[in-house]
């Protein structure tokens, strides 16, 4: 089974800040971190949906639009996919 490049990182490390994870089939994933993995800090439910609509609103009206697929919350409550 291959292994998922994100899950490869040690989130403990990880700052606050942009980090890519890899690409597969052409397409870069970034992982736009808010807050520190395990720090006991996190992104409300109410700040995530709105930064979730936010920012999706204005990246599917950007010039950059055809070249994102998505933008959604982390599961983890500490930043957002792009």
């Amino acid at each position: 089974m291959e292994r998922i490049p994100s899950f490869s990182k040690n989130h403990d490390t990880l700052s606050v800040g942009l980090h890519e994870c890899g690409t597969a089939y052409g397409v870069t994933t970034w992982d736009l971190r808010f807050k520190k993995p395990n720090g006991g800090d996190y992104v409300t439910p109410k700040a995530s949906h709105t930064i979730e609509h936010l920012l999706a609103t204005v990246l599917r009206n950007s010039d950059k639009k055809d070249n994102i697929v998505y933008f959604g919350p982390m599961g983890c409550r500490t930043g957002f996919y792009l």
